[in-house]
């Protein structure tokens, strides 16, 4: 039993940082589903419901991670520097610049949510 916890526990440190996440995920649906499943943590409670909030967790963060890993690799394809370069760039930046720059990137997250509600509509 040591040997495989330390196997996994090696694995787990070899993998890449992106695929921490996925691991981490991974043993929190499993953990969240064996605390459910027993008869006196469900009293009371729909035990989908407990579930459902623990799935459009890992949703969510499963999606910031692609979309991350996705501009890491777009930025790379178009020659760009790498997005830590570019932040530290962002601090050499006037103050005008940043807020320019900050509410342009509200006004495409604004955009993006009228969007989508349109679609839904």
């Amino acid at each position: 039993m040591i040997n495989r916890g330390m196997f996994l526990l090696r694995a787990f440190m070899e993998a890449k940082k992106e695929h921490h996440l996925m691991g981490i995920l991974r043993v929190l649906w499993a953990m969240v589903t064996l605390l459910f499943s027993s008869p006196e943590m469900s009293a009371g409670i729909n035990q989908s419901v407990p579930l459902m909030v623990v799935l459009s967790l890992i949703t969510y963060l499963i999606l910031m991670e692609v979309s991350l890993w996705l501009l890491n690799r777009f930025l790379m394809r178009m020659g760009c520097p790498p997005i830590e370069e570019i932040v530290l760039k962002f601090k050499d930046l006037g103050e005008w610049q940043q807020l320019i720059f900050l509410w342009a990137c509200y006004a495409l997250v604004l955009l993006a949510g009228v969007v989508c509600l349109a679609a839904i509509l």
